[in-house]
């Protein structure tokens, strides 16, 4: 069992992200060493883990007595023909061993070839020691099986399982990337729009393991692969349990799991479910944020105490930056009691999604500049008129031979605004004058229905009497101040259309293909460029 510095049995020679790692943060298993006798008629070639205090060895079994064992574990560690592991370089059935990728306490991982499909595999191989165990072989069978009905992009997919010469293995997909315990090393946050994505995808699979009938019981940063385009899949589902029970292979009292994301009813040896999961996924989040697991100490019975005693540090209180929003879906995940935490993983998925920040919020700067701008605009083209009408028309020829050259008017020059594509490039010409159009519409259409009128009732006297009012002399009017609130109303809908487009696009940029940037954040996305 383990010790009180927390390190196990087997302990690791090499990390990978299909094995778990670190020094606390699993609970090891007790397994009874291979009896002798029970090797005398197999014929295979496996990988001893190291046990504690002694460096990891490598074996060829398959002779007659132990005395051949010993003989075959000194040759082999003699061997200066390679890394000593006679497993690199064979094949186990159609599969070739390239190179050991890492060890853990039921075996070790391997990079493979598969040689009828080509393609990269890895090989997850049975520890010699753990293949006579009959229960722990079932538990490795249960393992694969588990994973191999999972078909979800979250969720790293079985190919085979199989024996070969004695050597149980099976071929899962090779995922380029690392763990997310290789990035968190030496107290290393990530940014929490990153985490709350990866945990979002990691909830997915999860998701995915329950409908199935499966909850995983080992979440933590070492099984959340990320390959290299920021996808995330879930790994070693060598702890997973059936929720319509499992009586033979997981005994009531029995602790499983690792301590540092561990369940307070797990720690107690409780029954758990899927909200056991949550709990986890609520650790891996809170250490992916802050840099740090929620409790940390040497002992990982004393770990698995305070997970159920004590409260973590505030997030804010490690990183400031990181939305309360955020903190308090974390605070949910963690709660000690099951019926506090989120009750399916479709509530946690919108919860996560509600807790992210929208980019609304952070586009209501562009908005008010967007009505100063105009404000200004329309101001400057008053004072113009006021000079003499025919410098309107040499208002908006400006305003548009501005858009299209500077991708500004004179009052998004003066907010500090620019206007370009959908593509960021500047807008052509015929960009320019169609969004011109739209934007101007509204003025066009009332100087129209104005000419209209005045061109009708030019030769007329204009005479108010209610005595002489009729309906025939008062539904004239009527309609042409309606077609003129009409007109006004549309226009206003289609600039007040960007205070509620998550972009903050008005009609005009939706029908000229364009958007309108904060210079000052578009320096800044440049700078960062460099």
């Amino acid at each position: 069992m383990g010790t009180g510095d927390g390190k196990r049995s087997g302990a690791l020679d090499a990390t990978h992200p299909y094995l778990p790692t670190g020094d606390s943060d699993t609970v090891p298993l007790e397994t009874e060493p291979p009896d002798a006798d029970d090797d005398k008629d197999t014929a295979a070639i496996a990988v001893r883990p190291a046990t504690a205090g002694k460096p990891s060895t490598t074996m060829v079994r398959g002779a007659p007595t132990p005395s051949g064992l010993r003989s075959a574990t000194t040759a082999i560690l003699d061997d200066k023909r390679g890394d000593g592991d006679p497993l690199i370089g064979q094949k186990l059935r159609h599969y070739q061993v390239v190179k050991l990728l890492g060890r853990g306490g039921m075996g070790a991982v391997y990079l493979g070839h598969d040689t009828s499909l080509d393609r990269p595999v890895a090989l997850k191989v049975l520890a010699p020691e753990i293949a006579t165990d009959g229960a722990m072989v079932t538990r490795f069978v249960r393992e694969a099986r588990a994973q191999a009905r999972l078909r979800h992009p979250n969720v790293v997919q079985i190919y085979f399982i199989g024996e070969d010469r004695g050597v149980h293995f099976f071929a899962m997909e090779y995922v380029a990337g690392a763990a997310l315990d290789t990035t968190l090393e030496a107290g290393k946050a990530i940014p929490w729009d990153t985490a709350l994505r990866y945990a979002e995808q990691a909830a997915r699979g999860l998701r995915a393991a329950l409908a199935e009938g499966f909850i995983h019981r080992d979440v933590k940063p070492s099984n959340l692969l990320v390959d290299g385009e920021g996808h995330v899949k879930l790994a070693d589902f060598g702890l997973v349990k059936r929720m319509d029970g499992d009586s033979e292979l997981t005994r009531h009292g029995q602790i499983v799991g690792s301590p540092l994301y561990m369940a307070p009813e797990q720690g107690r040896g409780d029954t758990v479910d899927h909200r056991s999961d949550i709990y986890s996924l609520g650790c891996t989040l809170y250490h992916m944020l802050s840099g740090q697991p929620p409790f940390k100490h040497e002992s990982p019975v004393a770990v698995m105490s305070m997970h159920v005693t004590d409260f973590a540090t505030r997030i804010r209180a490690l990183k400031p930056d990181v939305p309360e929003s955020i903190e308090r879906l974390v605070d949910r995940m963690m709660s000690k009691q099951p019926g506090q935490r989120f009750e399916t993983y479709d509530e946690l998925l919108s919860a996560m999604e509600a807790a992210r920040p929208k980019p609304a919020r952070r586009e209501d700067r562009v908005f008010w500049k967007r009505a100063l701008a105009l404000a200004i605009d329309g101001a400057l083209t008053f004072c113009l008129s006021l000079l003499t009408k025919w410098l309107v028309p040499f208002a908006v020829a400006l305003g548009i031979a501005g858009v299209i050259l500077f991708g500004q008017t004179p009052g998004k020059w003066v907010v500090g605004l620019q206007v370009f594509d959908r593509d960021g490039r500047a807008l052509s010409w015929k960009r320019a004058l169609a969004r011109a159009a739209v934007a101007g519409w509204g003025p066009a259409a009332w100087a129209i229905l104005l000419l209209v009128v005045y061109l009708v009732h030019r030769h007329d006297q204009v005479s108010f009497r209610v005595s002489s009012l009729t309906f025939d002399r008062v539904i004239e009017p009527l309609v042409l101040i309606g077609i003129a609130m009409g007109i006004l109303l549309t226009f206003v809908a289609g600039y007040l259309l960007a205070a509620f487009h998550p972009r903050r696009l008005a009609l005009h940029d939706l029908v000229a293909g364009s958007q309108v940037v904060d210079v000052e954040k578009l320096r800044g996305v440049r700078r960062k460029k460099r």
